[in-house]
């Protein structure tokens, strides 16, 4: 025995076959499905303030796309160093060797690596335009 089945069309019930009724709502359950997926996954920053997590305005969205920016920026000018120049960088920063173990590693005074890092940071700087 089939459910008789209706659609409403500018407030008049009208009877549709299950075909019809279908596919007329079809489109509805699924958003109405990915409303309820989203609303699992997906967390708004009200929802966030209201559990008790301070998040920031849309400052904080600025600030991570201003410094996701300027981090391409340093990448492109780390590239316009010499291999020595960077490989200098590398050990300060990115491995966070001291500088006396740089300056053992390369057999020079520590004042040298210091002087040279300083240097290349005023060349970074030259690059990205800081000064």
């Amino acid at each position: 025995m089939s459910k008789n089945r209706y659609v409403w069309l500018d407030g008049v019930k009208v009877p549709v076959s299950e075909e019809v009724y279908r596919a007329y709502y079809r489109p509805v359950w699924r958003e109405a499905k990915q409303k309820e997926v989203r609303g699992n996954t997906e967390c708004s920053l009200d929802a966030l303030n209201d559990s008790g997590f301070e998040v920031a305005d849309d400052a904080l969205v600025d600030e991570i796309v201003a410094d996701k920016l300027l981090l391409d920026e340093l990448y492109a000018a780390m590239d316009e160093l010499s291999d020595d120049e960077r490989a200098l960088i590398d050990a300060l920063y990115y491995k966070n060797q001291s500088e006396r173990a740089a300056a053992a590693e390369r057999g020079v005074q520590r004042n040298t690596v210091v002087y040279h890092r300083n240097k290349i940071l005023d060349k970074l700087r030259n690059i990205l335009g800081i000064f």
